[in-house]
């Protein structure tokens, strides 16, 4: 099968490889789509640990193609459009046990410890396969695995229609974060330097953009509810400087290294800030939200790649243009790069 290996930081190759074979209680997925994700950027410069060579990808839609001993008939049948979810939690640890298996310290991760999605074929465990509502077409269900990521968030830091937000970056998942919001009927700010993502934002509902710091801090002490999704290194301590008193604050970014921050405003402003790792069991809720129209993917979806175009997409990971790339995979599918911008 034809896969992008990951041969080391920065170099990435379309190979062949052999198909793999699912175990025990694993399926085999033919891959027909995949979203390029912040994450597979930060595997290709080299920023985050994981094994080498590995076939990146882990926002994976496809088909079922078989089954491994005691995986079949448990609710999906060959044939079935299922969407992946990719972090495999060890399900025995304390964390586990305690319901808490997107924390687990020996969850396995597709595309950066054991060979992801973008290839024709992956193996993955039942229980993270998640069938797809009838009729949702594939792009939009790549969608899945960020939209989970912003529901998960959402949970643990919801607003209200009394509550004054700032979406602190607008890529897949900041967008996402602000149709969740406008949603809630929350008042949404969007902030980014890229005038394309905010006129997304306005689309999607936000009330107000700014793409400068300077602008920002004209806002300084109105917003009650950040969410910071840009992984800017110093990100936080910015919010930390703006946020209204009793501010909740929500990180769902990941800077690749550490920054100080001040702690005694935290403490004078009496400011919550908590953390989001991804999703628990949101994976239903997301496809669903898709299916009925709630989230406009349409507005998130910029570009659509062959497989063989992937290392030329990693590499222009960082355009401002860009928001959501996907890449069709599915050989018997012809596939040609587009703009839907």
């Amino acid at each position: 099968m034809k896969a992008a290996v990951l041969l080391r930081p920065g170099r990435v190759e379309i190979l062949d490889i052999p198909v793999p074979v699912p175990r025990e209680d694993e399926v085999l997925v033919r891959i027909v789509g995949a979203g390029i994700c912040g994450t597979d950027f930060a595997k290709y410069k080299g920023d985050l640990q994981g094994n080498f060579p590995v076939v990146a990808g882990h926002e994976g839609v496809g088909r079922i193609a078989a089954f491994g001993p005691d995986a079949e008939g448990k609710g999906i049948s060959v044939g079935d459009m299922v969407a992946i979810q990719p972090n495999f939690a060890c399900g025995k640890c304390e964390t586990c046990r305690n319901g808490r298996g997107n924390i687990c310290p020996n969850r396995i991760r597709l595309g950066l410890d054991v060979n992801g999605v973008f290839a024709e074929y992956v193996a993955a465990p039942r229980q993270y396969v998640w069938k797809l509502p009838e009729g949702l077409p594939w792009e939009t269900a790549a969608l899945t695995e960020p939209l989970s990521v912003a529901l998960h968030g959402i949970g643990k830091i919801s607003p209200s229609a009394a509550d004054r937000v700032l979406v602190y970056g607008t890529g897949a998942i900041g967008l996402l974060y602000v149709q969740l919001a406008v949603l809630k009927g929350a008042e949404v700010t969007a902030f980014n330097h890229s005038e394309g993502r905010l006129a997304a934002a306005r689309k999607l509902g936000a009330e107000k953009t700014i793409s400068s710091l300077v602008q920002l801090e004209e806002e300084a002490g109105k917003f009650t509810v950040i969410y910071e999704t840009s992984g800017s290194l110093y990100a936080l301590n910015h919010i930390i400087g703006i946020a209204a008193p009793g501010a909740r604050i929500l990180l769902t970014g990941l800077p690749d290294k550490d920054s100080p921050v001040s702690t005694a405003l935290i403490a004078r402003k009496e400011l919550c800030i908590e953390g989001a790792m991804t999703y628990m069991d949101e994976f239903s809720a997301a496809m669903g939200m898709l299916k009925d129209g709630s989230i406009h993917s349409e507005l998130i979806i910029t570009n659509i790649y062959p497989l063989e175009k992937l290392p030329e997409a990693l590499a222009d990971f960082r355009s401002p243009s860009r928001i959501k790339d996907l890449v069709r995979i599915d050989a018997g599918r012809q596939t040609q790069p587009l703009s839907k911008r």
